[in-house]
């Protein structure tokens, strides 16, 4: 659950009320709402946000909001996440394995590989409770694999050898090192230019490189009835340099048409940043596009 500005409680993302693991579809209705209020509030009392998706309390976002399901998914979304998150306003906080698209431990770990004391305790509740609802049980253990604090907590990869670099072989670490490690280092994507470490480079540097715009600059949603789009507009203070970053959420084409007045504005607009090779589909000047699956693009206009 998130809090409100004001100190109220927000809308969950993903948890049922009252407990963690209930099941909770994820609505980017939601985010869009608590991002938007943050924003603006922050924005209009002299305020400055901290802004993150991941850290050791959280499950990876990849898995979590996005897909892991193939490798070219896991890639795609992790750059469109890291699109959408920094260029807000406030300080961007990576955490570590978040740069390399790390995710969530794998479905295969029974729970005798957990470590968390907030998910153990559950799981013994829901033993004690429900001993004999294997539904229940194997519900609620698909709600650790998303949600449990364990999932960010695993060793850092940081290369291919033994316990991927975290602690000499024969060694072992106080938790299991994730099974994929061999594939998803630092090593290995530090030396892929289309990898996602390669990508954040791209993201923070073009954030430095237009700081009255990203870091300075005036924040606006855009199209916050959109079920799919998560669209928003940056501009300096003088009005003469304006940043529009748009990310599809979802794991299908979708069309989205820039509405308002920024279809005008950005009608003349390049474009800045892509999370796919040959850029967004569509008529930059009518302000059209068909968003493939986790695209994410930001178009300038200087």
């Amino acid at each position: 659950m998130l809090a409100n500005p004001d100190g109220t409680t927000s809308v969950n993302l993903d948890t049922g009320e009252g407990d963690k693991f209930k099941r909770r579809d994820f609505k980017l209705a939601n985010l869009k709402a608590v991002v938007n209020k943050w924003q603006t509030f922050m924005m209009d009392n002299g305020g400055w946000n901290a802004l993150y998706m991941e850290n050791h309390d959280q499950s990876r976002t990849v898995t979590r909001y996005a897909s892991d399901e193939t490798p070219e998914l896991r890639i795609t979304s992790s750059k469109m996440l890291a699109t959408q998150l920094a260029l807000q306003s406030g300080t961007v906080f990576v955490y570590q394995g978040q740069e390399l698209a790390q995710v969530n431990i794998p479905k295969s770990w029974g729970m005798d590989k957990y470590k968390d004391i907030e998910s153990l305790n559950h799981w013994k509740e829901v033993l004690e409770k429900y001993p004999d609802d294997i539904e229940f049980q194997e519900k609620t253990r698909r709600e650790y694999w998303l949600k449990s604090r364990d999932n960010a907590r695993t060793p850092m990869q940081w290369d291919g050898s033994a316990n991927a670099g975290f602690c000499p072989e024969g060694v072992t670490p106080w938790m299991d090192v994730h099974e994929d490690y061999r594939e998803w280092n630092v090593a290995k994507q530090k030396g892929d230019s289309e990898s996602p470490y390669s990508y954040w480079g791209k993201v923070l540097a073009l954030r430095k490189s237009k700081k009255d715009v990203f870091v300075y600059g005036d924040f606006k949603m855009v199209d916050m009835e959109h079920p799919d789009i998560f669209a928003y507009a940056r501009s300096n203070v003088e009005g003469n340099g304006k940043a529009l970053v748009v990310a599809n959420f979802k794991n299908r084409e979708v069309d989205w048409s820039v509405p308002g007045a920024e279809k005008k504005i950005f009608s003349a607009a390049s474009v800045a940043l892509k999370n796919y090779a040959d850029g967004p589909k569509g008529n930059i000047e009518e302000g059209v596009f068909r968003m493939r699956p986790f695209e994410a693009f930001v178009l300038m206009v200087e």
